[in-house]
């Protein structure tokens, strides 16, 4: 069951977008973080954990099916049954229009058009119950986390920062807005390379397909999860760690499967 917003830790850092600062310079800041260490008299060791967002952190459910109505309607397109609109979470927008009868040259209309009743939208989400004490345990126990998701990195940013869930990652890593980068596997190898995390050092968490797939194509294992909007008879993958059904198991998976911690640059 969903949540509501967890308190920001006060000891961790803020995620890239709590401030708005040029693209090339929250990656730079985003690296310098992921290879802090807290002892300077050895050189930092650690392991990271990518996070997508829909289904996975937060329920959008409420708001994304009526952003995907209101846009459907925008380009007159006849309005879809709910649970071809409930599968619509997770793969980039501009597919999911084209699978529910847009036009191929409506498509941005219909893009614009979501995004107009997104902006409302986007905070019509509940953060999942036990997402926040499972953040806070891998941080605690020295894990480098990260957002990976196919939504703009834009409106991820903002919905971490609204329920207090920022502060538990270094690096927020989404699709771009013009959709040159929008595919799972981009997203996770764009936050890998600013994280300078090695694929056999990372995990995927997600609870979509995609989410497996995107992770495999970057050699990274993954980590499925139930409680969102993908059918758990679909996650098959050489790559795939296991399928979990609570939150609290993720850190009963990490902490039983061997995931090398990599010496980064941060330490002397």
């Amino acid at each position: 069951m969903p949540a509501a917003g967890h308190p920001r830790p006060g000891d961790l850092h803020h995620a890239v977008g709590t401030r708005r600062r040029p693209a090339r310079r929250r990656i730079l800041a985003a690296r310098r973080r992921a290879r802090l260490t807290t002892d300077p008299e050895r050189t930092a060791v650690t392991r990271y954990c990518l996070f997508d967002l829909d289904g996975t952190l937060t329920d959008p459910e409420t708001g994304i099916v009526a952003s995907l109505r209101h846009a459907l309607s925008a380009v007159g397109v006849p309005e879809a049954e709910h649970e071809r609109l409930r599968a619509m979470i997770g793969p980039p927008l501009q597919e999911g229009f084209l699978m529910l009868g847009v036009p191929p040259e409506r498509v941005d209309d219909a893009v614009r058009a979501y995004r107009e009743r997104y902006t409302d939208g986007m905070y019509e989400n509940e953060v999942i119950e036990g997402i926040p004490a499972v953040l806070e345990a891998l941080v605690a126990g020295g894990w480098t986390l990260a957002v990976a998701t196919s939504k703009p990195a834009v409106y991820a940013e903002k919905i971490l920062v609204h329920f207090g869930l920022d502060g538990f990652f270094t690096y927020v890593a989404g699709a771009t807005l013009d959709g040159s980068r929008r595919h799972k596997a981009d997203v996770i190898r764009h936050a890998l390379d600013v994280l300078g995390a090695p694929p056999e050092a990372a995990v995927m968490i997600g609870d979509r397909m995609e989410d497996v797939a995107g992770a495999a194509a970057c050699r990274v294992r993954s980590i499925a999860v139930t409680w969102g909007f993908g059918d758990a008879a679909e996650f098959v993958d050489p790559g795939l760690i296991a399928v979990v059904d609570t939150p609290r198991r993720i850190l009963d998976v990490l902490s039983q499967t061997a995931i090398p911690e990599m010496d980064t640059p941060g330490g002397s």
